[in-house]
């Protein structure tokens, strides 16, 4: 980490800093990122909150889309929306040099859910694109998976989706393709497929590529289970998800988690790698394993 921990949490603090204060789940979600991820043995509710000026004068540069996206994120923790939320996040990001992803949050905040997906799909970052899987023939060949080493990354694919006991990628009612991809993310990973899970393993995503990389992925699950503005088949949307006892913790630990990573989990060509072991994998790119 770059910056003064500290700094960064009492930016968050000035943030969420309008009308009564920070929300509870707001405190509760800086709270969790205070100690799950920065380490620090504080109490948020007795720091002084930090103005943009001075958050932007005590940031690096290359540290610079690691702040921005956890304001981002605790924008998203006010319930319900406000346009002074919007506009208070947005003067702290516009200190550090602007990020596009805002005009997600700020539909959030300003009731406009009707055009919270085409702005994300402006802005995203899109999904990574299978590699050496033919969509037409994707159900037969995860299928195929079950003949893989025990404890082999394929093997591992194919009980997640047995254990789900759901259809297959590429099956009637299976899901997209590219879902197969992100699901091999849930197997490096470890973890499930509650809102709380999924919010977690995009965190941790997000963290492993540098902060650079995923945001959109994160600003996703945080638009469909933390504030039900994402219409997604098949999910049902969901609010105020990091409220839930855990949640918050669980997202912290999952950017800890991220940090400690050598690379970009999501790079991982699964169809290529099906028969390496998934401990070999996950030691690899220094998967840390998951707090059960």
């Amino acid at each position: 980490m770059h910056d003064d921990p500290h700094m960064i949490v009492r930016g968050l603090l000035g943030a969420a800093d309008l009308g009564q204060g920070p929300t509870s789940e707001q405190l509760r979600v800086i709270q969790s990122l205070a100690t799950g991820y920065f380490a620090l043995d504080v109490d948020v509710v007795a720091m002084d909150p930090a103005e943009p000026s001075e958050l932007a004068a005590a940031v690096e540069v290359a540290d610079r889309h690691r702040v921005v996206d956890l304001l981002i994120l605790v924008e998203f923790c006010r319930h319900p929306g406000e346009p002074a939320q919007a506009d208070r996040v947005e003067a702290y990001v516009e200190a550090l040099g602007g990020e596009d992803l805002t005009l997600v949050a700020r539909d959030v905040q300003t009731g406009h859910r009707e055009r919270v997906m085409a702005d994300w799909a402006r802005f995203g970052e899109g999904t990574t694109p299978l590699r050496n899987v033919s969509d037409v023939d994707l159900g037969s060949e995860l299928r195929a998976l079950e003949h893989c080493p025990p404890g082999s990354l394929g093997r591992g694919l194919y009980d997640f989706y047995d254990e789900l006991g759901v259809p297959f990628p590429g099956e009637p009612g299976g899901g997209e393709p590219t879902l197969a991809h992100h699901d091999v993310s849930h197997v490096l990973t470890g973890y499930g497929t509650t809102p709380p899970d999924e919010l977690a393993l995009q965190a941790m995503l997000t963290a492993a590529g540098g902060f650079d990389h995923h945001f959109s992925g994160l600003v996703a699950s945080l638009a469909l289970f933390e504030s039900a503005a994402f219409d997604v088949p098949g999910f049902v949307p969901k609010e105020g998800v990091l409220d839930r006892p855990g949640a918050a913790d669980e997202l912290a630990d999952a950017f800890r988690r991220g940090d400690a990573c050598t690379g970009d989990i999501s790079t991982v060509d699964f169809m290529a790698r099906r028969n390496d072991s998934l401990a070999d994998i996950q030691a690899e790119f220094a998967v840390v394993p998951p707090p059960r």
